[in-house]
């Protein structure tokens, strides 16, 4: 079993023009900040977090109209899970293209 190191972990990124559609679809939204300046500190600060701890921090933006048939597809529920793991899906192809053209 090869033990490799994570150097990148995907974060769930949203733009602030679609921050109250992201809310109502959102099936865990009670849970999120209800402004976006509030959401977008604690975001970046969760970015430096993960840089100062010598791993890259990848954005994987989320899209209101875009996100809902992307669990469907997965047969997921669109909440935290379901944003992790599309965060974490970007951030895997992201590094692999990178891999692969050098």
């Amino acid at each position: 079993m090869i033990n490799q190191e994570i150097k990148a972990i995907g974060i769930a990124w949203y733009r602030r023009e679609d921050y109250p559609a992201l809310l109502s679809i959102f099936t865990d939204a009670s849970s999120l900040y209800r402004d976006y300046d509030s959401w977008l500190k604690k975001a970046e600060d969760l970015v430096n977090q993960i840089t100062a701890s010598g791993k890259r921090a990848i954005k994987a933006e989320i899209n209101p109209n875009d996100f809902p048939g992307w669990c469907r597809d997965r047969g997921i529920d669109i909440d935290a899970n379901a944003r992790n793991r599309f965060a974490n899906e970007f951030a895997f192809r992201t590094i692999n293209l990178e891999i692969n053209r050098t």
